[in-house]
């Protein structure tokens, strides 16, 4: 999928070097954002935590995230 021109300049993975190079400005930015269309309704929120790090359990690795589905 081809992203219009305009829409290529706000790239997260470019939008840095873009902003430093001045080949757009904050305030091009934030008008860019603005007029992006709300989707907030096709979101899914999830929870998510860390559980303790068990020192009884071996088998269990170390600082590392656990994620289950949220209970409803």
């Amino acid at each position: 999928m081809t992203k219009p021109k305009g829409e290529q300049l706000y790239d997260v993975r470019t939008l840095e070097q873009f902003l430093r190079s001045g080949k757009i400005t904050k305030k091009d930015f934030e008008a860019y954002l603005k007029s992006l269309p709300d989707s907030e309704y096709k979101v899914d929120y999830i929870q998510v935590y860390e559980e303790p790090v068990s020192t009884t359990d071996p088998t269990q690795p170390e600082g590392k995230l656990t994620f289950r589905p949220a209970e409803s």
